[in-house]
């Protein structure tokens, strides 16, 4: 990935790099996909909670989300979150790096998932870890370097 980040960040051994037709394609993926969540969840608060949330902002839908009981909702607004946050380091010039240690997102993990925020390592060594079965934190061994 060498799209207008700091290269000391990067691996020389990468053999996947980031064009710019694929930060476009990813940056338009992602933009759609935030509209279709805001839309989802604003419809969803006001037709199961009586939230009517048409002028808030995406901050504030995203609060709002996380005042209902854990389901589909929470699940939408956790999405929306990550979804912002990722066209967010687009702006700033730092999609594709890891939120934790600043290295690297393999190309394949962002293709797959656009909004991903932590390359492997950092996934796998999270303090918590989140059961997708239950949506509960549980704590998790950290692993030393």
């Amino acid at each position: 990935m060498q799209i207008g980040h700091d290269k000391s960040h990067f691996s020389q051994s990468s053999e996947l790099t980031m064009d710019t037709t694929t930060l476009a394609q990813l940056g338009r993926e992602l933009s759609r996909e935030r509209t279709e969540l805001v839309a989802t969840l604003t419809t969803r608060l006001r037709e199961d909670w009586d939230k009517h949330c048409e002028k808030l902002t995406i901050s504030d839908l995203i609060k709002e989300s996380q005042g209902v009981p854990p389901g589909a909702i929470r699940c939408l607004g956790e999405r929306l979150e990550k979804v912002d946050a990722a066209l967010c380091a687009m702006d700033l010039e730092i999609y594709g790096l890891c939120a934790d240690c600043e290295s690297e997102i393999p190309l394949d993990d962002l293709m797959e998932d656009a909004a991903e925020q932590r390359c492997p390592q950092c996934r796998a060594s999270n303090y918590y870890h989140h059961d997708p079965a239950t949506r509960r934190t549980t704590a998790g061994a950290r692993k030393t370097v």
